[in-house]
């Protein structure tokens, strides 16, 4: 043990291999002949298209790990996802990638590349929060990096973040956004009289949810304030919300491709989380017939729209596609819920319900 002006230092553990590089990041063991070969093949990218890689991130809200067909859901379970199958058969599974089994927590640490304990967003934040300190206010989001190295960043979808001031996404680094602050089911809850008749039927409740909870899509550019896009008004119009940022991200791609600025796109989903209403022409598509697969096979068909839109714009060569769910299925909702093969689901008590699988497509930098 050594000492120091502060008192004695640790020893530190024969048995720890991680090294601290820098204040902001976690200590991590050092894979230096990794390390050549992702700077290497960066190169080889960059020389042959002559700019910096775009990415997309592609972030499902409760997806169950038997969902899809590569990890043997899919069809089996009565919903086909050729296109996210496709992602992980032409790219890299990840077969070995944990996450945080809450939503919050999950995507802060998503954002930042640190541990929520860092941030403080351990738990799901609640409609109409207002926490004494911002969570945002020592934390870098990697969007505001990439921005500050030129590129040009957006996030579409559901944030669950921060609702108040200084925590939007287009607050804490993004250039664009469009979406929704909370969560879907919270929505829902003030439009769906069929589901919670205690609510949407007894006008003094509503009067007091409706001061917390606004069924809307907001958006907003760096350095603007937010601004409300459209007051939902119904549960159809509810089901429109994918179909509305899969426009959004399409647009985006293709104005920075005609722009020829590089991108940091994460298209956060509102499915799956209950609850799942049906888009125009969704009702009764999957083979299951029921809406929760209905709404796999609209993300899965999202997933090759914007796949399209890379391709045909001449960026899908030069973007790293990556495919994830925030956590496992919520399986406190079923049937409104996604598949799994063990215990517990979503924040469940299995040490596995936080492993999670995602793929990720690699541009190539081939001759």
């Amino acid at each position: 043990m050594e000492n120091n002006q502060n008192g004695p230092t640790p020893a530190k553990d024969p048995f720890d291999e991680t090294v601290r590089v820098a204040a902001h990041l976690e200590p991590a063991i050092p894979r230096p002949e990794q390390a050549k070969i992702a700077s290497e093949k960066l190169a080889a990218l960059r020389a042959k298209t002559g700019r910096a890689p775009n990415i997309l991130i592609f972030l499902v809200d409760d997806m169950g790990w038997g969902d899809v067909g590569v990890y043997g859901g899919g069809a089996a379970v009565g919903a086909p996802t050729p296109n996210i199958d496709r992602l992980a058969h032409e790219g890299l599974k990840l077969t070995s990638f944990y996450a945080q089994s809450l939503c919050t927590p999950s995507r802060a640490a998503l954002m930042t590349g640190r541990l929520p304990p860092r941030s403080g967003l351990t738990r799901p934040l609640l409609t109409g929060e207002n926490p004494s300190v911002n969570p945002w206010a020592d934390e870098d989001c990697a969007a505001k990096l990439l921005s500050a190295a030129g590129y040009r960043t957006a996030l579409t979808g559901k944030w669950h973040l921060g609702e108040m001031e200084g925590t939007h996404p287009h607050q804490v680094g993004y250039d664009e956004y469009f979406g929704f602050l909370s969560v879907v089911s919270e929505m829902s809850q003030v439009l769906d009289a069929r589901l919670y008749p205690d609510l949407v039927n007894k006008p003094e409740r509503m009067a007091a949810v409706r001061k917390l909870v606004l069924p809307e899509i907001t958006a907003g550019e760096k350095g603007q304030p937010t601004r409300v896009a459209q007051e939902l008004k119904s549960i159809e119009e509810l089901g429109t919300l994918d179909q509305q940022f899969a426009d959004f991200s399409d647009g985006f791609i293709r104005k920075c491709a005609k722009q020829e600025e590089p991108f940091y796109l994460i298209h956060s989903f509102s499915r799956l989380h209950n609850d799942n209403y049906p888009a125009p022409g969704y009702a009764g598509k999957s083979p299951a017939g029921f809406p929760y697969k209905d709404a796999v096979i609209e993300v899965d068909d999202i997933v090759g729209r914007l796949m399209k839109t890379l391709e045909d714009s001449g960026q899908l060569e030069n973007t790293f596609v990556f495919f994830t769910s925030d956590n496992g299925a919520n399986e406190d909702v079923w049937p409104d819920t996604g598949f799994q093969p063990w215990r517990g689901g979503k924040c469940g008590d299995h040490p596995d319900c936080c492993l999670g699988r995602g793929a990720v497509r690699q541009p190539s930098a081939g001759q």
